[in-house]
C-alpha cells in the first residue's frame, strides 16, 4: 500500500468514525426537544380537556356526549404524561433509546422537522470542518516528517 492510499484510508476512517460521533452526539439534544415538544403537547391536552370540560371549548356537547369526550381526551393526556414520565426517569445516557422504544413518532416527526443540531453540520460547516481535518494532518505530517527521517538515515558503520 503506497503512502497516498494509507493516507486516504487514515481519512476515509478518520471521517466515517467523525461523521458516526457526530451524528450520534446529537441523540441526547434530540431527545430534549422532543421532551420539550412532548410538555407542550402535554399542556395543550390538558387546556383542551379542561374546555371541553367547562364547555369553553365544543359547547354544544351535551351531558353524556361531553363526559365521553372528556375521558377520551383524558386518555391521551394520561398517554403523552406516560411517555414523558418514562423518559424522564431513565437514566439520561439511556434516555435516546427510550425514546426510540416509546416515541409518539408524529410528535417526533415533528421535533426533527425543527431539529437544530447542537453542533452545526450545514454544508459549509461540514466544508469547513473536513479542511481543517486536512490542514490539521498536513500540519501533523510536517512536524513528523523530522523525526521519520532521523529514524530512516542509515548508521554509519553499522551493515
Amino acid at each position: 500500500m503506497s503512502w497516498m492510499t494509507r493516507k486516504l484510508d487514515n481519512l476515509g476512517s478518520a471521517g466515517c468514525g467523525a461523521a458516526g460521533g457526530i451524528s450520534l452526539s446529537q441523540a441526547p439534544a434530540f431527545t430534549q426537544a422532543y421532551l420539550q415538544r412532548l410538555g407542550g403537547h402535554i399542556d395543550e391536552a390538558r387546556r383542551t380537556v379542561e374546555g371541553v370540560a367547562d364547555g369553553s371549548i365544543l359547547p354544544w356537547l351535551q351531558g353524556g356526549e361531553r363526559s365521553e369526550a372528556v375521558i377520551e381526551l383524558n386518555a391521551r393526556v394520561t398517554e403523552l404524561e406516560q411517555i414523558q414520565s418514562s423518559l424522564l426517569n431513565s437514566p439520561s445516557l439511556m434516555r435516546p433509546l427510550a425514546l426510540l422504544r416509546q416515541a409518539d413518532w408524529s410528535i417526533a416527526d415533528r421535533a426533527f422537522d425543527e431539529f437544530v443540531p447542537a453542533i452545526p453540520l450545514d454544508p459549509a460547516s461540514l466544508l469547513w470542518t473536513g479542511l481543517g481535518v486536512v490542514v490539521a494532518l498536513v500540519i501533523y505530517e510536517l512536524f513528523k516528517a523530522p523525526a521519520a527521517l532521523i529514524r530512516r538515515r542509515p548508521k554509519y558503520g553499522n551493515p
